[in-house]
């Protein structure tokens, strides 16, 4: 039940921004209906027994248009925002079973919103649950998700063509990804390709008018922030003792434009798991310095007041470097107020995923 909770906080992150997005009457929205079809990516060599066949399954998505009542409707070209209930049968029912999600995205456009067809990349992240994850006594061949619950991420290249006002087509192809950031081992995690097709219908207005009013230009200027962050971890094998780290960031980003933010920073992190590593190799005691210290490069893309952070960073103090020299990071950030940040992220070292961090942040 702890593990449901701390996932279910990334749904509570995205959907006070999916619902301020909105100055529509509640009784103008979009159903779409799609069919999938794809494979798992076995993308560690020992993955390649759970690839069984191809994966097929339907999604149900509940989609709000934005129409430029707000600026950031407008600098985005008008996005939809949606929320998405998928089933995926995994393509192997004995050792994978099926998996159910649930998750918020945004429909960026890319393509001029005058067009018959809008051309949009569409970035989701939610929540799913595996029906069959790794069990060491009744399903031990399953090394790659270790809980029933998982975080969620969709990215896919999506595609809506308008057959009349009311029907349209839409069509994509995307990558999935179904983790659980370590908190359960094994954690390889999930990689799924598929494309998509369906329909979709619109309810209520048919003639969305789109507001179009001048935005006024930004000013490039430096925002520094401080973040407090936790994460729990568990080591392999499977079924032993779960560790803490802590983490402090010190960010300092320039505003380029309405959509991204640039600049770098310094951390510092506490992992308890790495004590662990250092007493395994005879190589410390309880009492051992843990303490890792590194400099970023930093990326986010921003959408009001959901960001995206990327991170590459390296260690300058590290007592053994058992993750590497280098680490990265991807998440979301929320601007709770003006200053309070609410922050998830998934630190990593290149294609391993380390922990989730859970934390609070101020800007200033």
């Amino acid at each position: 039940m702890q593990k449901l909770i701390q996932l279910f906080k990334i749904l509570l992150l995205l959907v006070p921004s999916l619902l301020s997005a909105q100055d529509s009457p509640k009784h103008d929205f979009t159903l779409s209906v799609q069919g999938h079809a794809g494979y798992a990516i076995a993308h560690h060599s020992n993955m390649t027994q759970l690839i069984k066949g191809h994966l097929f399954g339907t999604e149900l998505n509940y989609i709000f248009r934005t129409n430029g009542s707000r600026p950031w409707h407008q600098i985005h070209k008008y996005p939809e925002i949606g929320m998405c209930a998928l089933h995926l049968d995994l393509g192997n029912p004995k050792q994978m079973g099926t998996l159910e999600a649930l998750y918020p995205y945004t429909n960026i456009r890319l393509n001029n919103i005058n067009s018959k067809m809008s051309l949009g990349l569409r970035l989701g992240l939610g929540l799913c649950y595996i029906t069959k994850p790794f069990d060491r006594i009744t399903n031990h061949q399953n090394n790659a998700i270790g809980s029933h619950v998982n975080a969620f991420v969709n990215l896919r290249l999506n595609s809506s063509f308008a057959l009349s006002k009311a029907w349209r087509l839409d069509a994509g192809v995307g990558l999935s990804h179904a983790s659980n950031g370590a908190i359960q081992t094994p954690n390889l995690g999930l990689n799924m390709a598929s494309i998509n097709l369906g329909l979709g219908y619109v309810f209520g207005n048919k003639d969305l008018q789109y507001k179009k009013d001048s935005i006024a230009k930004v000013k490039k200027e430096w925002h520094p922030s401080v973040i407090a962050v936790m994460g729990v971890k568990e080591m392999m094998p499977p079924g032993t003792q779960r560790y803490t780290a802590y983490g402090f960031m010190v960010n300092m980003y320039r505003t380029m434009n309405q959509k991204n933010k640039m600049g770098g920073g310094l951390e510092m992190s506490y992992n308890n798991s790495l004590r662990k590593l250092l007493i395994d190799d005879s190589l410390a005691t309880s009492t051992s310095n843990i303490l890792r210290v590194g400099v970023k490069y930093s990326y986010a893309f921003t959408m009001h007041r959901l960001s995206l952070p990327i991170d590459f960073g390296v260690y300058v103090y590290d007592n053994r470097h058992y993750d590497g020299r280098f680490f990265h990071r991807i998440g979301i950030r929320y601007m709770v107020t003006k200053n309070i940040i609410a922050n998830v992220t998934l630190i990593t070292h290149w294609a391993v995923a380390d922990y989730f961090e859970w934390g609070l942040g101020y800007q200033f």
